[in-house]
């Protein structure tokens, strides 16, 4: 069972922001931390990493894939051929440089460009995506240190726990995960609560971090 904070986290997730999968792994991972099935660690790792990674990137609409320079620069070279001939426009300079490139084309490159410069956003400014996102942190300097300092630590926790390995986990993982899932369980109940009540969780979860 939910807690009255947990479910207000999983009905903003699949209601306000209309994004169930993220709500049900939401859910999956609180169930599995109170449940402890075997396997649980992994899963819940999972689940902290995709909501870190994918949460804030799926709402302010930043494509979270790859580049797939290969293809699109094939798109691009055919399109271009057809336009320009196999080795460039075989014409006068005069007709070279009245050639014009349509529309088709230009938009390939332009969404080429647009494409690339998403995928070359640094991991510093990924991480405080989710402030600026959803925190009222619209100034990336103003973030307070400790909440990207914990942020930080607990998606890295979450990278390195969340595959399976000869290893094991450690004594100290129960601990472990039960923190780090708490700091992204707070800073998501933060952005589920309204901007009147928000104001007082963050200096509560100042207060928190800094005593």
């Amino acid at each position: 069972m939910l807690t009255e904070r947990q479910q207000q986290v999983f009905d903003w997730l699949q209601d306000k922001l209309d994004l169930p999968v993220f709500a049900e792994a939401y859910k999956g991972a609180r169930i599995f931390l109170q449940n402890k099935p075997p396997g649980y660690v992994t899963f819940v790792a999972h689940a902290g990493r995709d909501l870190m990674n994918g949460l804030a990137r799926t709402v302010s609409g930043i494509n979270s894939e790859q580049v797939q320079y290969v293809n699109r620069l094939d798109t691009l070279q055919d399109m271009w051929t057809s336009e320009w001939g196999p080795q460039g426009i075989m014409a006068s300079d005069a007709d070279r440089r009245s050639h014009l490139i349509s529309d088709r084309l230009c938009q390939e490159i332009n969404e080429l460009i647009e494409d690339h410069q998403r995928g070359r956003l640094r991991s510093s400014d990924l991480d405080k995506l989710f402030f600026t996102t959803f925190l009222d942190y619209q100034d990336k300097d103003k973030i307070p240190s400790n909440f990207l300092q914990n942020w930080i630590e607990a998606k890295k926790w979450f990278l390195k726990h969340a595959h399976v390995r000869k290893r094991n986990f450690g004594d100290t993982v129960s601990t472990e995960i039960q923190g780090h899932f708490k700091t992204l369980d707070d800073l998501l109940y933060v952005a589920a609560s309204s901007a009147y009540e928000r104001l007082g969780e963050i200096n509560e979860i100042l207060e928190e971090t800094n005593d």
